[in-house]
């Protein structure tokens, strides 16, 4: 999720939570809500670090307590011994919103890192969501005006980003149900079925259906009565275009389920069955990072390759992919240069 939802969710929690100052318990709130993106500033020159480690162990449920115990040490000693208890349980209410923010993206978090780097999410909204932030930022600011009726409607705001959250867990559901219903055959043949989140409204999502050399993908504007069954010959399938540079997501717009269009990325021939150490080193990384990665294109230049790898979480109509690893090797499998980012013809 992003800086502004985080600021507002911990600001609001921080009038909430009874402390001997409401100011100064607002700033505890703002800086408990951006200590897990500490992170962040591991990638400000490499990217590819950047993507190994966020939302890694400063995201973890063993670092929860302990930036937790870490900010009520710094509070006791700043303020006496009254402001322990109350910033232990800010922090760990903030920093428990700031997992759960993160969780019901798409993006992936670390929970149990170091143990683990299995990444999970609920797949509830999109990274950006402004209905969940306005409703945040406005329980938050209202509780800051008043420490009185200012509290009441930053409950009521709270308790309605909660009732949103839900509202996006039921649409997620109906849109799991019918992309196992459109993607039956893949899904029988062992194809990864998920909905993600489309920005800007959640009754937008994108299904997918994803296979190693094969994902389908359809985007969808709900509701869908969950239990319906679809027609047959209602989806029109056509092919990704193939092989061109900085390959972007069509511009089709969200269809209803019963005119669903249906892209078919097919993954191009990959020129090597394996790769020198660091070529290979590079390629991992980024595979463990993305979850719908397709090698897009493969393109002969003289002596070398350059290969392209793009995700498919990160699909938004019209736009190209970020998160794009462009790697240049040569005839014999051995890195000449390699990046992760907007992809850039070449």
């Amino acid at each position: 999720m992003d800086p502004v939802t985080h600021v507002a969710s911990g600001l609001l929690l921080s009038q909430l939570v009874p402390a001997p100052s409401r100011w100064w318990a607002a700033a505890a709130g703002v800086i408990f809500s951006v200590l897990p993106d500490l992170d962040y500033f591991l990638g400000m020159n490499d990217r590819l670090t950047y993507i190994r480690y966020h939302r890694a162990f400063t995201h973890s449920l063993l670092a929860l307590p302990l930036w937790a115990l870490l900010g009520a040490g710094v509070g006791r000693a700043l303020g006496g011994p009254r402001w322990f208890q109350p910033l232990l349980l800010l922090g760990l209410a903030v920093l428990a919103a700031h997992l759960l923010l993160d969780l019901v993206t798409s993006y992936g978090t670390q929970l149990f890192s170091p143990l683990s780097r299995r990444k999970f999410t609920l797949d509830l909204v999109f990274i950006i969501d402004p209905y969940l932030t306005s409703i945040l930022l406005a329980g938050a600011l209202a509780a800051l005006c008043s420490p009185a009726w200012g509290r009441r409607v930053g409950a009521v705001c709270l308790a309605g980003a909660v009732f949103y959250l839900c509202i996006c867990a039921y649409y997620h559901h109906q849109a799991l149900v019918l992309a196992r219903q459109v993607f039956q055959k893949e899904a029988r043949a062992g194809a990864t079925v998920a909905a993600l989140p489309q920005p800007f409204s959640c009754r937008r999502w994108q299904l997918l259906a994803a296979q190693p050399q094969e994902i389908k993908q359809a985007l969808v504007e709900l509701p869908f009565l969950a239990g319906a069954r679809l027609n047959g010959g209602i989806r029109e399938v056509q092919a990704a275009p193939a092989n061109i540079p900085c390959p972007r997501v069509p511009n089709n717009g969200y269809q209803p389920p019963e005119h669903l269009i249906v892209q078919d990325w097919r993954a191009a021939a990959a020129p090597f069955k394996t790769y020198a150490p660091d070529a290979q080193r590079l390629l991992a990384i980024y595979l463990d990072f993305a979850r719908f990665p397709l090698l897009a294109r493969v393109a002969s230049q003289s002596d070398d390759y350059l290969l392209e790898w793009v995700d498919l979480r990160f699909t938004v109509p019209g736009r190209p992919f970020p998160f794009v690893l462009q790697m240049r090797v040569d005839a014999a499998g051995n890195l000449l240069q390699g990046e992760i980012g907007r992809c850039q013809e070449r």
